[in-house]
């Protein structure tokens, strides 16, 4: 299968170029769930590894330990609310993201459905895929249970940039 676009035309953060690749040469970020013949399934997180990260502070995309901020990628809804599915990462993780996921960056690309993967989504994201895409930066964030679901809520943000079509508005 082809890359969805030309990845050298991406500026790759150190820590995302330490990342093994798919065939394709996309990063397998450090919690996608891989399939014991090393296939990524860039749709599904591995728990164990969400787990991990939250314990142990490691950015979602990269593995590697958090600092003092923490980026939040997310929709409109989600930067208003503060309240995340995915882990947070490093702001360059999450700039690369911007540019490199095709459901964030390809407006084409659109959400899968449980039925269609065959896997369990988590009922309270949404199914439509936003316009734009926002990276919040903060120092805090603290798991909450919401309809019995586990969510991040992050802290205040200092900043917030959204992005379209994998640039900066």
């Amino acid at each position: 299968m082809a890359a969805w676009t030309d990845l050298t035309a991406i500026e790759t953060p150190p820590r995302i170029a330490a990342l093994p690749k798919d065939e394709r040469g996309y990063p397998i970020f450090f919690t996608a769930l891989v399939s014991p013949d090393g296939k990524p399934n860039y749709r599904a997180q591995d728990s164990a590894k969400c787990s991990l990260a939250l314990r142990e502070g490691l950015c979602g995309m990269c593995g590697q330990k958090l600092g003092k901020q923490f980026a939040f990628v997310g929709g409109p809804i989600s930067i208003k609310n503060r309240l995340f599915a995915d882990l947070p990462m490093h702001e360059s993780c999450a700039v690369y993201a911007m540019q490199a996921c095709p459901f964030i960056a390809a407006p084409k690309f659109a959400y899968l459905s449980s039925e269609a993967t065959g896997l369990s989504v988590n009922p309270l994201v949404s199914d439509a895929r936003p316009e734009r895409f926002g990276i919040g930066i903060t120092n805090k964030m603290k798991l909450v249970t919401i309809q019995w679901q586990t969510v991040i809520r992050a802290g205040r943000f200092s900043r917030v940039q959204f992005w379209v079509g994998g640039k900066p508005e």
